[in-house]
């Protein structure tokens, strides 16, 4: 997108030179042609009163005194009235295009004049020295464009960048997005839809963790009272055998019930909040790892990880790496020293991450311990559990998602 700006801003900026340009030498030949006319009429002025105090002092008008009168791209016409023209033409005179020329003819005395003529080159090399010019200007302003263009690309490229990486955000998982403050009515559109969307996610996340509890409650509960009810029953002794038979096989059929709700209960609690979004734990662990070793750094701290379990066990990566960023954000404010971080996944799936840090500061203030009360509640709405209160020691618990 930068390039394409910059690509844009100087070709515009060309092109609006081009056209100032052209403007300018359509009036500039107009211009340069009435100035020379002046000139040439002005010099000739001055030979004629050259050729007439020669006159007055009986001297002779000849082509050798005129040949030192003319400039080396003009040639002169002298009528001195009686029938006699004298041609004088400088070295550099060139009569190759006639109609380019510019002509000035004044009156020398009683029936005797003389024509001055300029070359139409002459005008040609003034233009195309200007030419010359101009194009070193737009190779110049070219290149401040570019400049220009590339620094304002920047400017208004910068919201959406950020936009595609809110969306890269989104797309793994997480609900936290860090979108851009900007008054470019389109990103701010997108701004908006990103965060809609991420409400949307949330709030999907949220009825799924509700439903589950509750089909919990409301499947199981009725199923385990049917269950001590029969069971109380096979108690009796006065019991006919059939009915015994039927009881039992009826707490068979009662157990199996409660084992498929409880596996549709843990099947909305697995369920991948982004499609395709997944990642194995080996590449989350590496990842998460490598996000806390960086920060950690800066702090001169160390940070050993480890992971075990099954490590081709995929997990949507935005919601881990949310709740460890909450954690970080904590670990970095009050804890100190060395850092552990284990990942382990059992055959379920269930997500185990245990931090600990070397130490704790003494950080007073009611907001100390924002960042993990913060994690505890996006674990939650997860369907997870959260366990600890310090930096030193901490458990994150989740379910496959």
């Amino acid at each position: 997108m930068r390039a394409r700006l910059t690509v844009s801003f100087v070709v515009l900026t060309v092109l609006l030179v081009i056209g100032a340009l052209w403007v300018r030498g359509f009036t500039e030949d107009s211009v340069q042609r009435t100035h020379e006319s002046r000139e040439l009429r002005s010099q000739a002025t001055t030979l004629s009163l050259l050729i007439a105090q020669r006159e007055q002092l009986g001297e002779p008008v000849d082509h050798a005194y005129l040949a030192g009168l003319v400039d080396a791209s003009e040639r002169l016409s002298y009528d001195a009235g009686s029938g006699r023209l004298v041609v004088v033409e400088g070295a550099a005179y060139d009569d190759a295009d006639p109609e380019d020329a510019i002509r000035a003819t004044v009156d020398v005395s009683d029936g005797s004049s003389l024509t001055l003529t300029q070359a139409g080159q002459v005008v040609a090399d003034l233009t195309a020295r200007d030419q010359e010019r101009l194009g070193f200007l737009i190779l110049f302003l070219a290149l401040v464009a570019a400049l220009v263009g590339y620094v304002l690309a920047r400017v208004l490229s910068a919201p959406f960048r950020q936009l595609a990486g809110a969306a890269g955000q989104l797309g793994r998982g997480r609900f936290d997005l860090d979108l851009p403050r900007t008054r470019i009515p389109e990103a701010k559109a997108v701004s908006q839809a990103l965060l809609t969307s991420a409400g949307q996610l949330q709030e999907r996340l949220a009825s799924e963790q509700a439903f589950a509890e509750h089909a919990s409650h409301v499947l199981r509960t009725p199923l385990t009272g049917l269950r001590l009810e029969l069971e109380e029953l096979t108690q009796r002794d006065d019991l006919p055998a059939e009915v015994r038979t039927s009881v039992n096989r009826s707490l068979g059929r009662i157990e199996a019930m409660s084992a498929v709700t409880g596996d549709l209960v843990a099947l909305a609690r697995r369920g991948a909040l982004v499609a395709g979004a997944e990642i194995p734990l080996r590449d989350l662990a590496t990842q998460c790892a490598q996000t806390w070793a960086d920060a950690l750094a800066e702090q001169d701290r160390a940070l050993t990880a480890g992971v075990e379990g099954n490590l081709d066990m995929t997990y949507t990566p935005g919601p881990v790496e949310h709740i460890l960023d909450l954690l970080l954000a904590d670990v970095l404010k009050r804890g100190q020293g060395a850092v552990r971080m284990d990942f382990a996944a059992d055959d379920e799936g269930h997500l185990s991450i245990k931090l600990s840090s070397a130490g704790q500061r003494p950080t007073p203030g009611p907001n100390a311990a924002i960042a993990v009360t913060q994690a505890r509640a996006v674990v939650t709405a997860l369907g997870g559990r959260l366990t600890g209160e310090t930096p030193e020691q901490l458990t994150i618990l989740l379910p496959r998602r």
